[in-house]
């Protein structure tokens, strides 16, 4: 526990442990998700004026970078290794919503790439961390 009264990991022992791999395969699915949304060609997204106006596909972003990084903060609880890798995770998972970004402008048919959506990307990094906390109390 630490000064609030928190857990420091999910992992309660204390002890690190070897990580669980079946943890992983959530993020993992989540993340080829994500890369297969982005591949979408252009001409396949059927976009209203009103979602354009309003940039709904930047909520879309964050949502979907939000559960990504929740569910690889509670793989890395469960391992006991959050104050170990928080920050590697943070940058990994920042890192991969600028180069899907970069993807989307290079590779991908008739997409381009967005500052705005790597900002979104990185704002759901953000609020998937804040909700790890909030859902386990666990900081580290």
């Amino acid at each position: 526990m630490n000064a609030e009264g928190m857990p420091r990991d999910l992992n309660a022992s204390g002890l690190e442990r070897a990580f669980p791999w079946r943890h992983a395969l959530i993020p993992l699915i989540w993340a080829l998700l994500i890369l297969g949304l982005h591949a979408i060609p252009g001409s396949d997204l059927h976009l209203r004026d009103w979602t354009v106006v309003f940039h709904v596909d930047k909520l879309i972003h964050a949502c979907m970078f939000g559960v990504l990084s929740l569910s690889v903060f509670v793989a890395l609880g469960k391992a006991g290794s959050i104050r170990k890798y928080k920050a590697f995770a943070i940058l990994g998972l920042a890192l991969y919503g600028v180069l899907l970004e970069l993807a989307q402008g290079l590779w991908f048919i008739q997409r381009d790439a967005s500052v705005l959506d790597m900002v979104a990307d990185f704002a759901g990094v953000l609020l998937g961390r804040v909700a790890f906390r909030l859902v386990y109390r666990c900081w580290n």
